[in-house]
């Protein structure tokens, strides 16, 4: 990276919190100078893994619910007690649409016992987790830069945080990891929203497939520009599924519980040991031969001839080991293939990137399939790496996208005047009001401000017009002190519905129609318009009323949904 920055001096933190394993990146911004990213490279209890930036997504907890032990020291203890160990605990987090689209449900590890995922006052993972990596980060960046305490006192006020995030997360995930940077106190309670961003992970039309622990991200771009800097555009809407290594993992326990049934070896104990060998080495090493992998998990005493198992080894046939891939890789290609289909397979290349895409097995299938339709497959080799983490700051200097595709229907619950010739309408008869103004009207239709797929530009926001109308006897002033909010819907069906709740009338989240979900809460202060509303008069009731016309703002095409609320107020 050449081009120099402009702008006060501050640093940026990358964190891509995994599944399976967590990586943090930064970079310090100086005024004229070229910035340049780097990993934090040294973790606790990993002295020995030089180089290495990956750190194991795991918190030990004592009986009391205190943390005591994170990453690799953590490890350590797994084999002797699994007992207050909080792993895999980011899948507490996908929303339901993402579980809903998973091939094979995943069997996601309970929490300890008194541990949560975030609430005051408990015991918190993520807030504990994302309080140590960034403590370790951050003595990381003043010891490995001249003069890097001087420099941390001077900046540590104006951090900016990326999260490298699934391509699946909702508003719901982007709310959580706002709160725990509070709770973790890694900013400040109040801090400008703008220093925490999302970057969703990527990477002519070419795809990149991002598959870590638990999900696998297919996105497909394709280049609008080079110069002066490079623009990339979503063809189509990215596709996440829950098919990462962990579900891997999760069918090759099924297989071993299976194939040592009723013997000894299918113990908690014996198949835990199994594991942590298939996981570090039969797993990554796998590439489809037919060479047999051998696993020794035991001592020399453990001996059973029935089952195949001689002095604590026993044998699995390249066919075995393909099996615990079956599922993921099938849900990966699936996922493929729906971006290809509502791209009209317009991709000349597949970039893989992510842990799981290190496994030699899923490279080969991948490319088989791609070098069939005339594609080429290309890897990132430096397995010491965790590309998310590197690619948030490197999101961060760049923002080389400049159009994304919507995920699915956005919305909010409109009302519309009665028309007794739509059938739509006809149906909901026993719904119909007489508003304010004397117009008979419908409530809780769906007012669709993008469909899903759409191409929207990251700078283009989309305008809305919305009447507010208050009953002419209520104290105004007063009603306006209270906080005007416009509810955003989602609607992930193929085609958008056209009532957002059922037939009952009731507006309760339960009463939504199937495919349809609330997304969060547009908030406005109109308080400012105190002491200028003036009365208006309906020509069909003869009763007065207040309105007020609203324009509602949104930005679909960044990384997360940004929204502002605009109205007149004495002609401004």
């Amino acid at each position: 990276m050449t081009n120099s920055y402009t702008g006060h001096e501050k640093v940026v933190f990358g964190f891509d919190l995994g599944t399976t394993q967590t990586a943090v990146s930064y970079v310090h911004l100086q005024d004229a100078m070229a910035p340049q990213v780097k990993l934090v490279t040294k973790w606790p209890g990993q002295e020995d893994a030089s180089g290495d930036c990956k750190l194991p997504t795991l918190v030990q907890y004592d009986s009391h619910g205190q943390p005591i032990l994170y990453g690799a020291e953590a490890l350590e203890q797994v084999a002797d007690d699994q007992q207050g160990l909080a792993k895999w605990f980011k899948l507490h987090l996908h929303p339901a649409s993402m579980k809903a689209n998973a091939g094979t449900p995943l069997r996601i590890p309970p929490l300890p016992a008194g541990v949560t995922l975030k609430q005051p006052k408990v015991a918190q993972v993520y807030t504990h987790f994302l309080k140590y990596i960034y403590a370790h980060a951050t003595d990381f960046f003043c010891r490995h830069n001249p003069d890097g305490e001087t420099i941390w006192n001077r900046v540590k006020d104006r951090v900016e945080i990326v999260f490298a995030i699934p391509n699946g997360w909702d508003v719901a995930q982007h709310v959580f990891l706002r709160d725990v940077v509070v709770l973790s106190g890694v900013l400040p309670r109040g801090h400008n929203p703008r220093r925490i961003m999302f970057w969703l992970k990527p990477g002519v039309n070419f795809c990149v497939l991002d598959a870590g622990g638990s999900t696998v991200d297919t996105t497909l771009y394709t280049c609008t520009a080079v110069a002066p800097k490079l623009e990339l555009e979503e063809v189509t809407a990215s596709d996440c599924v829950q098919a990462g290594s962990v579900f891997v993992d999760q069918d090759a326990e099924t297989m071993l519980r299976l194939k040592f049934k009723g013997s000894k070896f299918a113990g908690i104990e014996f198949i835990r040991e199994m594991m942590v060998i298939f996981e570090k080495k039969t797993k990554r090493k796998f590439d489809g031969s037919d060479d047999s992998s051998v696993i020794t998990f035991g001592r020399n005493s453990d001996n059973d001839s029935n089952v195949g198992i001689n002095k604590g080894r026993f044998t699995l046939s390249s066919d075995e080991v393909a099996v615990t891939f079956q599922n993921a890789i099938y849900d990966i290609g699936e996922s493929f293939e729906r971006v290809l289909e509502r791209a009209n397979n317009d991709c000349k290349s597949l970039l893989l990137v992510g842990g799981f895409c290190e496994s030699p097995f899923l490279r080969k299938v991948l490319r088989e399939k791609n070098d069939q339709r005339g594609m080429q497959t290309v890897t990132v080799d430096d397995g010491t790496k965790k590309a998310a983490a590197e690619g948030a700051a490197l999101w961060y200097l760049k923002q080389t996208v400049v159009a994304r595709a919507t995920r699915a229907h956005f919305g909010t619950d409109g009302t519309m005047t009665f028309d007794s010739s739509n059938s739509h309408h006809r149906e909901r008869t026993h719904l119909m009001y007489k508003d304010i103004d004397g117009v008979q009207r419908l409530r809780s239709k769906f007012s669709v401000w993008c469909k899903k797929h759409e191409i929207i530009r990251t700078t283009e926001p989309r305008t809305f017009n919305y009447t507010q109308r208050w009953r002419g006897e209520i104290d105004i002033d007063a009603a306006l002190a209270e906080p005007y909010e416009v509810e955003v819907f989602a609607s992930d069906q193929t085609d958008a519905a056209y009532w957002l709740y059922d037939k009952t009338g009731s507006e309760q989240p339960s009463h939504l129609l199937t495919g349809n979900r609330h997304v969060c809460t547009i908030t406005a202060d109109l308080s400012a318009l105190r002491g200028s509303m003036q009365l208006q008069t309906s020509t069909a009731t003869g009763k007065q009323f207040y309105q007020l016309e609203i324009k509602v703002l949104v930005y679909f095409g960044q990384t997360a949904l940004s929204a502002e609320i605009c109205w007149q107020n004495n002609g401004m």
